[in-house]
């Protein structure tokens, strides 16, 4: 009876630490943030000729030119290229920014970030936007987290992503949209995608009606799938157990 409660505690204990594991993985808008002073002490590690990696540095940006800027954290500073000035629309000197992308190492000129996304910090999240509110004021929602909905009017698939064309037919206004992941959706359907708007471009890892139906993350939020299969197991384990 005591081995039997000792087993029963520690499946319980099992299961409550699966439902507090982390959430499902991290956006790729969002990777490992790296301390600017970390990368100058060693920027050989973080040095993307080297070994492919992107990172995410976080710090204040001055010196914003059609070339280059320069974002500090603390008594350390890193020069970032912005000749994808898109990317950078909104932004002003003096406010803070994440940057995530690629990090060069010179050892002759100056280290340099490449930026594939830059978003506002803290992270913003504007939740449920009309695509009209987008188009008519695109630097306001720049490097902002948003969410709309629309008909999809055209869809063009490579190998790393789909590209999307959402109208909202009461305005028909449109919104053009990088989907990373896979979807079944057709051209007339109805569809919620959410994700970063960057650069005149909504780039979104979730869509509506992209879950699968059988996915345990739609019956209990934010387990992953082997989260789901070690908390069905603990629960197995305590049925078997009551059963003897």
């Amino acid at each position: 009876m005591k081995n039997g409660s000792t087993l029963k505690l520690a499946t319980i204990t099992l299961l409550l630490l699966t439902c507090t594991a982390t959430f499902a993985s991290a956006s790729m808008f969002e990777l490992e943030i790296i301390p600017l002073s970390k990368i100058m002490e060693d920027p050989t590690v973080y040095d993307s000729t080297m070994a492919y990696r992107k990172i995410s540095v976080i710090g204040n940006l001055s010196e914003i030119g059609k070339q280059s800027a320069v974002l500090t954290e603390d008594d350390y500073s890193l020069k970032i290229d912005t000749t994808k000035s898109e990317l950078f629309d909104g932004f002003e000197g003096g406010e803070q920014a994440m940057i995530t992308g690629e990090f060069m190492h010179d050892p002759i000129e100056d280290d340099i970030m490449y930026p594939s996304y830059v978003l506002h910090y803290p992270i913003q999240d504007m939740g449920e936007v009309n695509i009209s509110s987008i188009n008519s004021d695109p630097s306001y929602y720049n490097g902002k987290y948003v969410t709309v909905t629309g008909e999809l009017s055209s869809i063009d698939s490579s190998m790393s992503r789909y590209t999307l064309v959402l109208m909202d037919n009461s305005t028909e206004d449109h919104i053009k949209i990088y989907f990373y992941g896979s979807t079944d959706q057709e051209i007339g359907d109805v569809a919620r995608l959410s994700g970063l708007y960057n650069g005149g471009i909504l780039h979104s890892e979730k869509m509506g009606s992209d879950i699968d139906p059988l996915d345990i993350s739609t019956i209990i939020p934010g387990f992953s799938s082997l989260a789901g299969l070690i908390a069905l197991g603990a629960v197995a384990i305590l049925l078997s157990q009551r059963q003897r």
